[in-house]
């Protein structure tokens, strides 16, 4: 392989760490204790819901952005943990402190494993980081005619490493996503159970 196809590789890598980083931040983002993670639902469309703490801090749920945006501005006005619902087109609190326990065990695992892939998706952030500066430095000696035989061997390491961790990180994926589809099936069957039960209020 030549220098020019090594580099062209490089930046493709380049391309695809880009990518895959945004993915797991959008899937994790860390708070002070816990992950936060945003489940785009597939399975139940006209369902949204969110888990709010105490001190108003929401650490899961899915759902429109804009209802998210809602209640992430006023706060938390019932002073407890609370699972806010919203199903045709009505939206519901719950504030019970039994139903909202079963679903912070519903989605504890979910989170567990969020936060092996946020780890994962920091290293591969690093390793993009020292590939785009070993590149920089290809990129000038090729500008120069010269060879720097030293940057193309770290560059196919670096890139050799990072195909290890995007393999590794698929496969995270792969389970996050069985994760999601169960924690969301639990927590649908609880909220809707609740709400038959007169054990959800209509939320303001």
């Amino acid at each position: 392989m030549d220098t020019r196809t090594k580099l062209f590789g490089s930046l493709l890598i380049i391309a695809l760490i880009s990518c895959g980083i945004w993915a797991t931040q959008q899937t994790s983002t860390q708070s002070s204790a816990e992950t936060n993670i945003s489940v785009n639902s597939q399975n139940y469309p006209d369902f949204s819901w969110t888990y709010v703490h105490q001190d108003g801090e929401m650490t899961i749920g899915s759902g429109q952005s804009q209802d998210w945006n809602k209640l992430k501005s006023q706060g938390n006005p019932y002073k407890t943990d609370y699972l806010w619902v919203k199903t045709a087109g009505k939206a519901y609190v719950i504030t019970k402190p039994d139903l909202v326990n079963q679903v912070k065990e519903a989605v504890r695992t979910m989170q567990l494993q969020g936060e092996k892939m946020q780890r994962l998706g920091e290293q591969m952030q690093v390793k993009g980081d020292a590939i785009s500066a070993e590149t920089s430095k290809l990129l000038i000696n090729l500008a120069s005619s010269e060879k720097d035989t030293e940057v193309n061997a770290q560059i196919e390491s670096l890139g050799e490493s990072m195909e290890v961790m995007g393999k590794e990180m698929e496969q995270l994926g792969q389970v996050q996503q069985e994760l999601a589809n169960v924690a969301e099936k639990q927590v649908f069957e609880l909220a809707q159970n609740a709400i038959k039960r007169g054990d959800a209020t209509l939320a303001p």
